[in-house]
C-alpha cells in the first residue's frame, strides 16, 4: 500500500476532512459565542463616543459665549469704575 506515516492516503484524506471540520465548528463557535456579544458592545461605545463628541462641541460653544459675556461684563465694570472715580473727583 501506498501511503505516509502507516496510513492511506484516503485516509489521511479523511483525517485532514475531520480536522478541518472541528476547527471550523470551533470558529464558528467563536464567532457566535465569543464576538457577537463584543460586537454590540461595540457598536454602543461608538454611539457613546459620538454622543459624547456632539457634547464637547456644544460645552466648547457654551464657553466661548460664556468668555464673550465675561470679556463684556468685565468692559462695563471697568467703564462703571471710571465713572465712579469721575464722580469722586468732582
Amino acid at each position: 500500500m501506498h501511503g505516509l506515516g502507516g496510513l492511506t492516503w484516503g485516509e489521511w484524506a479523511s483525517l485532514i476532512a475531520i480536522i478541518t471540520f472541528i476547527a471550523g465548528l470551533i470558529s464558528l463557535l467563536f464567532k457566535y459565542a465569543v464576538f457577537a456579544p463584543f460586537q454590540g458592545d461595540i457598536k454602543e461605545l461608538n454611539q457613546n463616543f459620538t454622543l459624547l463628541n456632539h457634547n464637547l462641541a456644544e460645552l466648547k460653544s457654551d464657553i466661548s459665549r460664556l468668555d464673550r459675556r465675561a470679556d463684556e461684563h468685565d468692559r462695563r465694570l471697568d467703564r462703571h469704575h471710571e465713572k465712579i472715580k469721575n464722580l469722586k473727583g468732582d
